[in-house]
């Protein structure tokens, strides 16, 4: 009669390591997705800031456009400064108004940072504004005049007003961050 042996001593072994690697690689994986999640969920956050302090920019230029208008004054008045176009835009809480700074002419300025207080974000022509707190965030409007011929002119440069009149005055909103 024949006898087998039957000799299983390192096979447990094998297959414990085997499953043991399965699902160390699911958990990488899962812990992978987690932190792509988690750094795409933080970007988008500050693209949606970004975008929503250049829609901010962008309405207060019209804000003081319209405001212009209805006290019948010259509607581009405060959106240059001689043939300067690109400003700061700051927001004085108690007078309720908007106002251009055209000191700032690159995002390095001082005055194009932005600063956080109350959750309210907001530009300061203050080097510490007493209770704010300094984002990553940089500001600045370019508001560059569009001439009867379609034309825009950019700084250092005017609409002719005896042939090519001033017609209205092109908007740009420049907000940059640094992100990690």
């Amino acid at each position: 009669s024949l006898v087998f042996l039957n000799n299983q001593s390192g096979q447990g072994l094998l297959e414990t390591i085997i499953a043991l690697g399965i699902i160390g690689s699911g958990i990488i994986g899962m812990l992978s997705l987690t932190v792509a999640n988690q750094t795409a969920s933080v970007d988008s956050s500050e693209q949606l800031i970004a975008a929503n302090l250049a829609r901010e920019g962008m309405e207060a230029a019209r804000n003081l456009r319209d405001s212009n208008w209805l006290w019948r004054g010259v509607w581009d008045q405060g959106l240059e400064d001689g043939a300067d176009y690109t400003a700061a835009p700051l927001f004085d809480k108690g007078a309720n108004t908007w106002t251009f700074d055209f000191i700032a002419d690159d995002l390095d300025h001082n005055f194009a940072r932005l600063w956080r207080a109350g959750g309210v974000y907001f530009q300061s022509t203050e080097a510490f504004p007493a209770g704010a707190v300094l984002t990553a965030y940089r500001r600045l409007l370019q508001l560059d005049e569009i001439c009867a011929d379609k034309t825009v002119m950019v700084s250092g440069s005017s609409c002719n007003p005896a042939i090519n009149p001033k017609i209205g005055v092109k908007v740009q909103s420049i907000v940059e961050w640094q992100s990690k």
